[in-house]
């Protein structure tokens, strides 16, 4: 009886009336759907929240802006500290080899344990260099697009290049290279020991001025940067020099000692 008692209610399926809502009336114009109603207010509510966000946004520039400098501002007076540090390590530390060196002197055995100090100081980077030597002086090409800008490998074969050909210290814009440094890429940027640099790239090599160009230009170092000056335009200088600066590494600490036998 209930189902007799249905089709008695609904003589028609309920789908035919949907369909004669979207159906054009006799004027000929159609019955918008709800389903487009509602699109159209979510567009208009979400055109507003764009409106209000954008508001905010450019409100709030001017205190960005404000955050940004004060934060510039604070990392460049810690790296004025961090230099200044720094320079007061080398001082220290050049006081402690003048001591060092006046109580080693008084003996023969002394002497020679001063030698040998000195040797591996030159050889880890511990004092400061000087002596002839080579200059390379290396850049992006001139119109340098993402095949003519130099990378940290490329620097890392030039530098293993100047150490074949026989450079006793090398530096980098003035940053020494030790068996700790790492020459790496950060994004855009090159960094020695953790400092970021810049192009030009400037290259300081102590050794024998004589020989070391040739050398250096028939290391697979050199070859690797005159692929580089050849095919892609960087630019690159070379220059010997009679006497050259290369910087002690402002980093290196003591870590390990022992007692030595007496």
């Amino acid at each position: 009886m209930s189902l007799l008692n249905n089709l008695m209610a609904h003589p028609i399926d309920e789908g035919y009336a949907a369909a004669a809502r979207t159906r054009p009336s006799q004027d000929g114009k159609r019955v918008r759907p709800r389903h487009r109603v509602l699109l159209g207010a979510a567009a208009i509510v979400l055109g507003f929240l764009l409106a209000v966000a954008a508001s905010q946004n450019f409100a709030g520039a001017p205190e960005a802006e404000k955050q940004r400098r004060e934060l510039i501002t604070r990392i460049n007076q810690a790296d004025n500290r961090l230099d200044g540090m720094r320079t007061r390590q080398t001082q220290l530390a050049d006081e402690v080899r003048r001591l060092q060196a006046g109580g080693l002197a008084n003996t023969s055995q002394g002497a020679a344990l001063q030698q040998k100090l000195d040797d591996l100081e030159l050889r880890t980077g511990a004092i400061a260099v000087t002596g002839p030597g080579v200059k390379v002086v290396v850049d992006d090409a001139k119109d340098a697009g993402k095949e003519g800008r130099l990378l940290d490998v490329d620097i890392q074969q030039l530098v293993n290049g100047l150490w074949t050909a026989g450079a006793e210290a090398i530096s980098v814009n003035g940053h020494r290279l030790t068996s700790m440094t790492a020459i790496r890429g950060a994004g855009s940027a090159i960094t020695v020991g953790y400092s970021s640099l810049t192009p030009p790239y400037t290259v300081l090599a102590i050794g024998d001025s004589a020989t070391l160009p040739a050398r250096f230009a028939q290391s697979s170092g050199g070859q690797w940067v005159q692929y580089l000056v050849s095919n892609f335009d960087v630019r690159m200088t070379t220059t010997t020099e009679d006497s050259l600066l290369v910087p002690a590494d402002a980093t290196i600490a003591l870590r390990y000692a022992k007692v030595g036998k007496r």
